[in-house]
């Protein structure tokens, strides 16, 4: 039986990206055993998958940024759950070098990771280049490898309401981070769509974490359903599993969609949609019809300094809609299609 032992920290969606690790080891190989040493933040999404044999939580924030003290607690923590095992491999999709403490005084007869040249292939789909390192397959670029269905993947996730929204829409937090807030597009531009879609009949619901309290006041005046702050991770993924579409910009919510099998629209900026969003007739990418020179500004590690985000200010909320109305009866015909054949 071949171990394996993942660490790969980061945000919910990092995560859900590089589960495709997992998916494709265990499709290789049934009988392997893995081990991941995941942030606690992401730690529910791999605990309702089940994808993982074993989950290890690090304290990712005082390792990058915590006081020494705190950084030798946080590893020390590491270590001590992993104890002196023996792994095969060990994968760390990482250039970071800090990385690798995690793994000292572990055994490992391979180690792979995005460092000596095997960093992502530009423009190519995060989860497949993830997949690749999983498969020891860095020198074949020009391996395909497809993200396994949702079916496949064995989730312990209980029924939340029959009555979920047919449209999620994922507007994030009026107080994001610096970096969430440069992806994010306007919360005026979410009402304006919300409004839109309930005047066309659609049955509109809102998803995310909010700790100020004012985004759902943002909505208060429309007939949608608000999710947010009210669901668990395995409820949030029973709840996109339930829905016709999901309306989003690059965030989290976006890959747990792909991870359920349905459908998004996804609007991008400073990102490059071909690296985030999974490449399938099933998903949308929408970017400013305005070109700009300096799209996309992110490069791995920060973003340019800019305060007026005009690449996302740039996408309509009618632009929006009317891709949404032209996808769905798309989408609603291939359904009947598979269902005649």
């Amino acid at each position: 039986m071949c171990c394996y032992l993942i660490i790969k920290l980061g945000a919910i969606g990092d995560v859900a990206m590089a589960t495709t690790m997992a998916s494709e080891l265990r499709r290789a190989n049934p009988s392997a055993r893995l081990t991941w040493v995941v942030g606690s933040a992401a730690k529910p999404l791999l605990q309702a998958m089940g994808i993982v044999d074993e989950i290890i939580t690090a304290n990712e924030e005082a390792i990058l940024h915590g006081s020494l003290a705190q950084k030798m607690r946080a590893v020390w923590s590491v270590w001590r759950s992993l104890g002196r095992r023996k792994f095969d491999v060990c994968l760390i999709p990482y250039r970071d070098w800090r990385y690798h403490i995690l793994r000292a005084g572990v055994h490992c007869k391979e180690v792979r990771s995005f460092r000596h040249g095997r960093w992502l292939i530009p423009g190519r789909y995060h989860g497949f280049e993830y997949a690749r390192l999983a498969l020891g397959k860095d020198s074949a670029a020009d391996t395909y490898i497809a993200l396994p269905p949702a079916q496949s993947i064995p989730c312990a996730i209980p029924c939340v309401d029959e009555n979920t929204p047919d449209i999620l829409l994922t507007p994030g937090s009026p107080s994001p981070s610096a970096s969430d807030r440069m992806r994010q597009w306007p919360l005026d531009s979410y009402v304006q769509l919300a409004r839109m879609l309930c005047e066309k009949g659609q049955t509109v619901g809102i998803v995310g974490i909010d700790k100020t309290g004012k985004l759902e006041e943002a909505f208060q005046d429309l007939p949608v359903v608000s999710f947010i702050n009210r669901t668990t991770i395995s409820e949030l993924l029973q709840i996109l599993k339930q829905a016709k579409l999901l309306v989003t910009h690059d965030a989290g919510t976006m890959h747990l969609m792909e991870i359920c099998g349905g459908p998004c629209v996804a609007l991008f900026g400073p990102t490059l949609a071909s690296e985030k969003l999974f490449p399938a007739p099933k998903n949308i990418a929408l970017q400013s019809p305005v070109s700009l020179a300096c799209m996309p500004c992110y490069d791995g590690k920060t973003y340019a300094a800019c305060n007026h985000r005009r690449c996302m200010h740039n996408i309509t909320p009618e632009h929006v809609l009317q891709v949404i109305c032209t996808h769905m009866e798309k989408l609603s015909h291939t359904d009947d299609a598979g269902e005649k054949s």
